[in-house]
């Protein structure tokens, strides 16, 4: 599910999302990058730069898109397309900036954003596996109450993470059919 990465001396701001691209991290995966790498450099930008400075906005977005806003906006549903990956939603984000922040030169060595990277694809790698088998229980759980909503918004989530986008839109298609509603959902985001 993900590529092998190259080894950076350095990373801009750009040359760390079109890793992460290639990652496919999950929720959790992102999360972690999001608290190693990104409020570090973030929190270093507010000491460097200031607060209001174009770069520092710009990092607290990257950060609160990784650790609350991509999992937030798939749970709730903003995130069920294919068009919506994670790769188009990353350079998505990267359009709506400037070359001066894609260009940022990070703080933290290369080593060690490479580490955690390489960090965030094992955790990820385990909440694959994980999610392939919730996927199985919840089919099974499907074949006996096809018209739950709950269950085909789950089943969307799993799939999504799972990149296979077209199967969880299909199943999104499903639980809006049945009445499902994000505003009565069981499903939160953590």
């Amino acid at each position: 599910m993900s590529r092998k990465l190259p080894i950076r001396g350095t990373y801009t701001v750009k040359t760390l999302l079109n890793d992460l691209k290639k990652m496919k991290l999950t929720p959790g995966g992102l999360y972690i990058v999001g608290t190693e790498v990104v409020y570090y450099e973030w929190q270093k930008a507010v000491e460097n730069l200031g607060e209001d400075d174009p770069i520092t906005i710009h990092l607290d977005e990257l950060l609160k898109f990784m650790q609350i806003d991509y999992e937030r906006r798939l749970v709730e549903g903003d995130l069920r397309r294919e068009k919506d990956t994670p790769g188009a939603t990353i350079n998505s984000f990267l359009r709506d900036t400037t070359m001066e922040f894609q260009s940022y030169v990070l703080d933290r060595s290369g080593e060690f954003i490479s580490g955690v990277l390489r960090a965030a694809q094992i955790v990820n790698k385990r909440e694959i596996e994980r999610y392939e088998r919730m996927e199985k229980g919840l089919s099974a759980e499907l074949e006996e109450k096809l018209d739950d909503p709950e269950l085909w918004n789950q089943l969307r989530l799993i799939l999504w993470i799972l990149g296979r986008y077209d199967e969880a839109s299909y199943a999104f298609k499903k639980a809006k059919k049945l009445g499902w509603d994000k505003k009565k959902s069981k499903t939160v985001a953590t």
